[in-house]
């Protein structure tokens, strides 16, 4: 199964965090181009280029192998009141993102940042007329599992705000990790928005068992100008470092 999605940009109600706030909340500073490789110093100008690349995104899609992450996860963390296997894989993905710097750049305006504590954003499907619901969570590369649990099912089980209402560069920055349980997609593509930030999309699909193997599909759509196939190669494999125990 083939699969699009498109996310709209935030509508720009609520509260505004400037630059600044936003630096300091997420530990977050300009990104010093001169002390980058010269593949990344030509890479993040280049691919924003509209007159030369009409799309700077990859849209890659794989299976993960869950197998030993879901028996780490019943031996050693589902025992946590609220705990879930879909919290455990975030947690983790969020850790390794932390670890592999290049995820954690982002474009505001026409500058380079990195941050060391990026928030987590994902869509919960809610149904009827307001479809789904935003969802955050801050600080998550400080917590351990427990708190790191409550806070998600805090964010599931609480009252939807009304879409679009989150602050707009918050939402742009934030690491964007969602998860689609029913749907076995083969390839699954968002549509890039108009400003480009450099953050990355990560969807999960139906976990399945295929020849004693638990798998799911992973789509990742990624900016090439901060993130490329080599770079994602290594986060993958610090993510099911991590997800399998070996930390």
């Amino acid at each position: 199964m083939i699969l699009s999605a498109h996310y709209y940009p935030h509508k720009t109600g609520g509260i505004h965090l400037q630059l600044q706030e936003v630096l300091e909340k997420y530990q977050g500073e300009k990104l010093d181009l001169q002390k980058l490789s010269q593949y990344e110093q030509w890479a993040l100008p280049f691919f924003h280029q509209e007159n030369m690349v009409a799309n700077p995104y990859l849209s890659i899609t794989l299976d993960v192998n869950l197998t030993t992450a879901r028996q780490v996860y019943e031996q050693d963390f589902q025992e946590v009141p609220g705990a879930s296997f879909q919290a455990y894989i975030v947690w983790q993905l969020m850790k390794a993102l932390h670890q592999e710097w290049t995820f954690s750049t982002r474009k505001i305006g026409n500058d380079w940042y990195v941050f060391k504590n990026l928030p987590v954003y994902f869509p919960i499907a809610i149904g009827g007329d307001a479809r789904f619901k935003d969802a955050l969570i801050e600080n998550v590369v400080q917590m351990e599992w427990p708190e790191f649990v409550m806070q998600y099912r805090k964010t599931i089980t609480e009252p939807a705000d009304l879409t679009g209402t989150m602050d707009p560069l918050i939402w742009s920055i934030s690491s964007f990790i969602g998860n689609l349980p029913d749907l076995d997609f083969s390839a699954f593509q968002i549509h890039r928005a108009k400003k480009l930030s450099g953050r990355p999309y990560f969807y999960f699909g139906k976990r399945k068992w295929v020849n004693e193997e638990y798998t799911a599909p992973l789509s990742v759509n990624m900016d090439h100008a901060n993130a490329d196939p080599f770079v994602l190669s290594e986060l993958l494999q610090t993510f099911q470092s991590y997800l399998n125990g070996k930390t």
